[in-house]
């Protein structure tokens, strides 16, 4: 009983130890994320490097999108080359080697591209992996499959509200690299706490490859990387020779690539002798919900890069509140945190300590004389989704245990709150267009948003895995993830048209997306799923 008690409790500690890995792996990334983008087009004079917002833009969508991109890379990596212990160790050293890169005051654009490159491909290599190995960590007939992933999808929301409250505040009213060095710091933490546990999730062969690449493979894939890497370089000379070498094209073209691989996979599936029928079928019918994610992805991904140029220019982020009222506010907020916190991913001495601060905080505001003066730091509201997905998910947990709606229904109905959230945010800008708007319309409209990611985000790897074919199931868990890098490759270009005063971006986008979401629920009320 004592050696099963034991087992048990590493586990837990595994469990934990995997959870506060990831949680400030993407502590690290949201924070990176929430000052990147006004590093790169806020002047010299304020710290950043100067560009054209739109060029910012492009270089921020299409780096999320890559980031993406090498997650469905990474897991290949991880299986048939290097284990997960290793994958996520070499992840996290050049997730942190970019992020030092970062916080070197330099001022060059050519460094900015080299700490992307190396978070790119350290992403890519640690987040699919870690998920994995929260996977492994109990048996396949374990119970507790649902409660070990649902902490381990607290610990990411979870850093991903605090990353731009902390990081945010160094980065805007400090310096960019100050930030950019506390993302490096968290990963570090991150690093050790890994490297520190990893008898604690020791199992399954995690240490080695779980199907390793044989003898007679390794020709073909070396073929694939030079074919690769020459059509790549011949497309790069024929722009040049074309006078057409130039940021803007690149970006352009690393969009189309991005488009157009995971269509490229689906066919190689629908056609394969491996694929039966009644699979063929149903691959058509995820061919269509995974559209609707990739453009419900397109929108909500928008909102570190269109909505943190409109709190830095539209909003009133600054304002009085009355005590009483700030008193309501505060209790609030501390209900919030006192409910994240009593999560078994934190021990008691983190409880106590939040318990005190939380104690100490309303105190403050009780003695606190005459009316509150309240400052909005630009980077915090990028916190605003992962606190309604965290808000969210308990409650439409409880719908869906009752009731589960169908991916045919769902997925449209996600689409049209994204768009909604469109038409929304349009309201402010057309009758506030001669001054500053109330930040609770950025507030309403990202809320909007996550009501949608409910109805797509939790069932979107199951319905990956009921419709992919046997034989590809594996390869098609990696495939979802590119809905995402679908998303924002086509924000890398739709960002061009952003403008603060551009009434017809949002009103553009909205519409669209209203029709389309109509369409697909039409034709996918239509379709029959084979079982």
């Amino acid at each position: 009983m004592d050696n099963e008690d034991n087992i048990i409790s590493k586990k837990t500690r595994g469990l934990s130890a995997l959870s506060l890995t990831e949680m400030l792996e993407r502590f690290s990334y949201y924070g990176m994320q929430a000052i990147l983008l006004y590093y790169m087009y806020y002047s010299a004079k304020m710290g950043g490097l100067g560009l054209n917002p739109t060029m910012a833009a492009s270089i921020f969508a299409i780096y999320g999108s890559i980031s993406y991109l090498s997650a469905a890379c990474g897991g290949y990596v991880s299986d048939r080359i290097l284990g997960s212990q290793k994958t996520v160790i070499f992840g996290a050293i050049l997730i942190i080697i970019g992020q030092l890169i970062l916080s070197i005051p330099l001022k060059m654009l050519w460094t900015l591209f080299i700490s992307l490159m190396f978070l790119t491909i350290g992403t890519g290599l640690l987040k699919p992996t870690i998920s994995t190995m929260v996977g492994n960590l109990y048996d396949d007939n374990s119970k507790s499959k649902a409660y070990r992933f649902t902490v381990f999808l607290f610990g990411i929301n979870f850093g991903a509200l605090l990353a731009p409250i902390i990081i945010g505040f160094l980065g805007l009213h400090f310096s960019f690299h100050l930030g950019f060095f506390a993302g490096a710091i968290a990963m570090i933490i991150g690093l050790i706490i890994f490297k520190y546990n990893s008898n604690e999730y020791n199992r399954n062969n995690s240490m080695y490859t779980s199907n390793p690449i044989e003898p007679y493979e390794v020709r073909k894939i070396i073929v694939f990387l030079v074919l690769f890497a020459i059509s790549l370089a011949l497309t790069f000379l024929l722009m040049w020779v074309m006078d057409g070498f130039n940021l803007n094209n690149i970006i352009t073209l690393l969009s189309i690539i991005t488009v157009i691989i995971p269509f490229v996979y689906f066919f190689v599936i629908t056609t394969s002798t491996n694929t039966t029928d009644k699979e063929r079928k149903n691959m058509r019918t995820y061919i269509l919900l995974f559209i609707c994610a990739a453009f419900f992805w397109g929108i909500e991904e928008q909102s570190p890069i269109v909505i943190a140029m409109l709190v830095n220019s539209s909003t009133d982020n600054s304002f009085m509140v009355n005590k009483w009222l700030g008193i309501v506010i505060y209790l609030v907020i501390a209900g919030i945190i006192g409910y994240l916190v009593n999560k078994k991913i934190f021990n008691e001495i983190i409880r106590v300590i939040v318990y005190l601060l939380l104690i100490v905080g309303f105190l403050y505001t009780l003695l606190h004389h005459g009316a509150f003066e309240l400052s909005i730091n630009k980077s915090w509201y990028q916190s605003i989704n992962p606190l309604f997905i965290l808000l969210f998910t308990p409650l439409f947990a409880k719908i869906w245990r009752n009731k589960e709606m169908s991916a045919t229904s769902s997925f449209p109905l996600g689409m049209l709150f994204a768009s909604l959230s469109c038409l929304v945010i349009l309201l402010p800008i057309v009758f506030f267009s001669a001054g500053q708007f109330s930040p609770l319309w950025i507030v309403l409209t990202i809320g909007i948003v996550c009501i949608g990611e409910m109805f797509i985000s939790p069932i979107g790897l199951s319905v990956t895995y009921r419709f992919a074919p046997r034989k590809f199931v594996s390869q098609m868990m990696g495939v979802w993830y590119l809905s995402d890098s679908i998303g924002q490759a086509i924000n890398s270009q739709i960002v061009k048209y952003f403008s603060v005063n551009n009434v017809n971006y949002f009103l553009t986008i909205g519409l669209i997306g209203v029709v389309l979401s109509v369409i697909m629920f039409v034709i996918l009320k239509t379709v029959e799923i084979e079982k």
